[in-house]
């Protein structure tokens, strides 16, 4: 049975997009697009978007998902219907900032599993989402979400159980605080390459050396040759929740 809401909230330009491309597949075609032609149509890296995608428009009241089905999606309420009906309602020069009382829009981003604060830990995985202030989020559609296990960064402000936010991409500034994967462990420290003196390893001294450096005094930093390292990405936010 549908559940429609009666005031379904605000879509952005690319969600828009999205459920008019729904709605023309579902009125050509008598059915709903796959994942896959939606990740065609608009581009996606992964099936990740998509799902983010649709589950935004699940939260906003705008499509309903039938469980353990294909092309399962089914259309509440219509883009330009509502639109049309937000249009009609709002006065001229009205405030785009939310009053008080609402809800601002968020966005759905894929938390991927736990990453290590500390000794590197398991390789995350595609889990769940958790819901973003779009302020913390500089490319939705690179972003994704780490929950941090241990304590080598609280220096930085960044606690055993916080979610972080990263943007993914493979080059990196010299102290960026970054997610490293090493040996298919993921670790969250700041990154900075370095000449190797000596010291850090043995070897060729003149070679290049990756320093993963905690934010606690009491650890130490790890060194690798840098074709060991792969870079997930930067962190740009973090979240906590207080109990």
């Amino acid at each position: 049975m549908k559940q429609l809401l009666p005031n379904p909230m605000p879509l952005t330009e690319k969600e828009k997009m999205v459920l008019e491309f729904i709605e023309t597949q579902l009125a050509d075609a008598g059915v709903s697009p796959s994942y896959q032609e939606i990740k065609d149509r608009f581009g996606f890296a992964s099936y990740n978007s998509v799902q983010n995608y649709l589950k935004q428009l699940t939260t906003k009241g705008y499509v309903q998902m039938a469980s353990n089905q294909k092309r399962s999606i089914q259309v509440l309420h219509s883009s330009r219907a509502v639109q049309e009906q937000a249009q009609s309602k709002t006065p001229p020069r009205a405030s785009l900032l939310p009053k008080y009382g609402e809800r601002e829009e968020v966005l759905l981003l894929p938390l991927l599993g736990k990453v290590a604060a500390g000794q590197p830990l398991e390789h995350f995985t595609h889990d769940e989402f958790v819901q973003v202030p779009p302020s913390l989020v500089r490319n939705p559609e690179k972003s994704f979400a780490l929950k941090v296990s241990g304590s080598s960064m609280i220096e930085d402000g960044i606690f055993d159980g916080d979610v972080i936010i990263v943007q993914k991409q493979a080059t990196v500034v010299n102290g960026e605080i970054v997610v490293a994967t090493i040996d298919n462990e993921s670790t969250v420290k700041r990154l900075f390459t370095k000449q190797n003196n000596g010291q850090k390893s043995p070897g060729n001294p003149n070679e290049k050396l990756i320093e993963l450096r905690p934010a606690n005094s009491t650890m130490q930093s790890m060194w690798y040759p840098p074709d060991q390292v792969q870079i997930q990405g930067v962190v740009v936010g973090l979240i906590r929740k207080f109990n």
